[in-house]
């Protein structure tokens, strides 16, 4: 069988680019991935500007009494330097003259329309001085970086309005199996309800991508073939196909493959859960035939499908974090490469990973509380510290 480390560089190998560049608006550009880095425009601040609400003044201002000039509204042009003996009320943001000094409206006291005290004297170091946050040229977003709400406020303030980001691989998704069935309806005896279905929407919307395609057959071949055929119309980048990969009388899903011109590149993985797995290509199109219980449709979607859709973005390669494993946890040693489901956190600044008890690979129980997977190497005895995979991010 392929170890999991084979099927990891295979799919390396298989995307050794990312998919092209397109421009999107901020708006929906949330946790895409920049492919340019981004440069400030002009100097930020563009301008030098008050960081209070209170008093312009001449630098050499000393405290005593001033005459009131008319207002500076933040909008308006930049104003002259106030001469010595006089003050002009400013606020947040507003324009300033080089040179410039400035009071905080706490630090006067009002005798007039007309005339105010300055019971401190006026500062420079209340200004956000012109570039004093970065310079015209100066980058300040890398690529590739993955777009979260503060770096979309930055492009914003630097008038990047639709940035350049890796086109979102598209990914069709055909569930099989007879026994399955709606999540609505009630089950009769030898059905199933359908959870893999839910289960791949929601981490590919989690992991942004773009579903074009969505179907669930039974165990039909001809159906198979029919329902892959259809698929394969919408020029998917990716292609899941939930069931049917194991070696029963039933299980179509490499056949169907190979009969569509697909190269089988992995039939089986060394690891628990998820061994029957399929990885295969055709011209530019990826497909996984994915095992068909729920626990092992969760560890092979965040080992081997993450690991495609991250290529195709140009996602920088998650690394596996180190974690104490919770005291009393006894995981046995399994010929096979072990991915358990655990529940990570941080304990007095030490991250630490508790075991989630699971009974067999049809299990759904433990991934309620699941937000890592951890590693047991093949023949050993998980112990601290162990190699764990968040699920969620960390």
């Amino acid at each position: 069988m392929t170890t999991v480390k084979q099927v990891l560089e295979r799919i390396d190998s298989l995307i050794p680019h990312p998919l092209e560049m397109e421009s999107i608006p901020l708006d929906q550009s949330l946790h895409r991935i920049l492919r340019e880095s981004s440069q400030a425009m002009e100097d930020q601040p563009p301008f030098h500007r008050s960081s209070i609400d209170g008093y312009l003044t001449h630098p050499d201002q000393p405290t005593g009494k001033v005459r009131l000039l008319s207002p500076h509204l933040p909008k308006a042009p930049t104003p002259v330097l106030p001469s010595l003996g006089t003050a002009l009320r400013i606020f947040t943001g507003s324009s300033l003259p080089s040179g410039a000094a400035l009071i905080m409206q706490e630090d006067v006291r009002i005798l007039s329309d007309h005339e105010v005290e300055l019971l401190k004297k006026p500062t420079s170091s209340l200004i956000r001085h012109q570039g004093s946050h970065a310079q015209k040229g100066d980058t300040l977003l890398h690529s590739p970086s993955r777009l979260e709400p503060g770096s979309l406020a930055l492009l914003a303030s630097i008038g990047i309005t639709e940035p350049k980001l890796s086109r979102l691989p598209r990914v069709a998704h055909l569930v099989t199996g007879a026994e399955l069935i709606d999540p609505s309806a009630l089950p009769q005896a030898g059905n199933i309800r359908d959870s893999n279905s839910t289960m791949i929407r929601s981490l590919l919307i989690s992991y942004p991508s773009n579903p074009v395609w969505h179907s669930r057959i039974g165990d039909d071949r001809i159906a198979f073939v029919q329902s892959l055929t259809e698929c394969l119309s919408y020029k998917p980048d990716l292609v899941l196909l939930s069931g049917g990969s194991s070696v029963g009388e039933h299980d179509h899903t490499g056949s169907v493959l190979k009969e569509l011109g697909f190269e089988i590149h992995v039939r089986q993985v060394a690891v628990r859960p998820g061994k029957p797995l399929i990885l295969a290509q055709k011209g530019k199109t990826l497909a996984f035939g994915l095992p068909g219980n729920p626990l092992s449709h969760f560890v092979c979607f965040h080992l081997f499908v993450r690991r495609a859709l991250d290529r195709w973005v140009n996602q920088p390669e998650r690394p596996f974090l180190l974690a104490e494993l919770a005291s009393g946890a006894e995981l046995k040693a399994d010929l096979r490469e072990t991915w358990w489901p655990c529940r990570l956190a941080t304990h007095n600044t030490t991250l630490k990973a508790t075991p989630l008890a699971w009974r067999d690979s049809s299990d759904l129980s433990c991934l309620a509380r699941a937000n890592a997977l951890l590693r047991i190497p093949a023949g050993q005895e998980a112990g601290s510290p162990v190699e764990v995979l968040p699920t969620m991010p960390w």
